[in-house]
């Protein structure tokens, strides 16, 4: 009987290995990134896991705001590729991630908001906020002693760019910020209005769709005009001066880029959508060409950006199943905002925040069965192989990153 139970896990890594292998197979004979991804890329729940071992746990994943770890002692977990983690502040001002797995036994460990240690529930061990063994109930001073010496919780590579924390779980990652070089020359101006974060609330149910459906529909500029009538009209993908503009994708860019004009100047969200009279005033320190036009920024994969002429607007993403995507932003849930001080500090923000996120919700309910029929029809006998369009660059784009992602994952296994 122990023999037979022994051979099953191996038995099912086994056809668990054959379906990726597969999967990747039927990839790599046409590996173009102006085709569609296998269908199967979408639906297969051991291809996703697959994803999240050899994909998401060697990318850099955001998972949160500076301003959420602003103090010393102050703590926010993560689960970035299905990991706990926590992130601290140090009683000496460094920002920490690390493992919230337990020395002892592996319980996992949790914080809120603002402690002097971190804890296990389970048998009292305790960390400093910089991980380091503190105290050991019951174990013998000595031995205590000696644990102090090299037990800690295990470090997780951080970085943060632009007060986004990121982490990445492959201790040999190559930093995060010369990936996201294209981005910089949209942060002008922005970050001299003072801006202050504030984070999303965080979604608590999944929406029923791959991750790729989700960034695939934010990243698309094709969809707009024809999904998001009345409330995407202001800021137009085709215009008769050209419209969208595609920022180039090179090799190692670990973001993919598109603006759209503004019909007026200085235009945001209101409760209506995108509009001439936004809620949030426009931002004085940008420059006149930044106030005309919208920028939609994909970092796969995990969270997206946009730059607006009175916000920058973003989205953390957590992917927990094939189907199975959570959203955390103005959009599906509250906040997610880089807003100039003087903005938050007006005596009516919150009324001003909550037309912004009843302009949000309309979009949304308008993407919502469109991501939903994308999805269910990743799993149709006659789903096709797919054909762009030149307001569909930045799919091809992500298609690219995809690729590349897959090669090297493969690799690993």
């Amino acid at each position: 009987m122990t023999n037979l139970q022994q051979t099953r896990p191996a038995k099912a890594n086994d056809e668990t290995s054959a379906i990726v292998r597969g999967i990747l197979d039927k990839l790599s004979s046409a590996a173009s990134p102006k085709r569609m991804l296998p269908a199967k890329c979408y639906t297969s729940a051991e291809f996703f896991e697959f994803e999240r071992g050899q994909v998401f746990s060697y990318a850099w994943i955001c998972v949160g705001r500076i301003e959420q770890v602003a103090n010393p002692g102050d703590c926010i977990s993560a689960r970035p590729a299905g990991e706990p983690i926590l992130v601290t502040r140090t009683p000496a001002g460094e920002v920490r991630a690390m493992a919230a797995i337990c020395r002892h036994r592996g319980q996992v460990l949790s914080c809120a908001g603002n402690q002097r240690t971190l804890r296990c529930p389970l048998h009292y061990w305790t960390y400093d906020l910089e991980g380091r063994l503190i105290g050991a109930p019951h174990m013998g001073r000595d031995d205590v002693g000696e644990m102090r010496k090299t037990e800690r919780l295990t470090p997780i590579k951080l970085e943060i760019w632009h007060g986004f924390i990121f982490v990445n779980l492959d201790p040999l990652a190559e930093p995060l910020a010369p990936s996201l070089a294209k981005v910089e020359p949209f942060w002008s101006g922005y970050e001299d209005a003072d801006l202050v974060g504030i984070p999303p609330k965080l979604a608590d149910k999944p929406l029923p769709w791959n991750w790729k459906v989700h960034v695939e529909n934010f990243t698309d500029a094709y969809h707009p005009e024809f999904v998001h009538r009345g409330t995407h009209d202001f800021a137009p993908s085709v215009t008769a001066d050209g419209g969208v503009v595609f920022t180039e994708m090179n090799p190692g860019d670990n973001a993919i880029v598109r603006t759209v004009p503004m019909l007026k100047p200085d235009g945001g969200m209101n409760r209506d959508g995108w509009g001439e009279d936004p809620a949030f005033p426009p931002i004085q320190t940008i420059s006149g060409a930044q106030r005309q036009r919208l920028t939609f920024v994909l970092i796969p994969p995990s969270m997206t950006l946009v730059f607006a002429p009175n916000a920058i607007a973003f989205t953390l993403l957590s992917a927990t199943g094939v189907e199975a995507t959570f959203a955390s932003s103005d959009r599906q849930t509250a906040g997610g905002w880089l807003l100039p001080r003087s903005t938050i500090e007006l005596a009516d923000f919150a009324e001003r925040a909550a037309h912004v996120m009843e302009g949000g919700a309309k979009i949304w309910a308008q993407d919502v069965p469109e991501n939903t029929g994308m999805q269910f029809g990743k799993k149709s006998r006659f789903a096709p192989e797919g054909i762009y369009g030149p307001l569909e660059t930045t799919l091809v784009q992500f298609n690219a990153w995809l690729i590349e992602a897959y090669a090297r994952a493969a690799q690993r296994l």
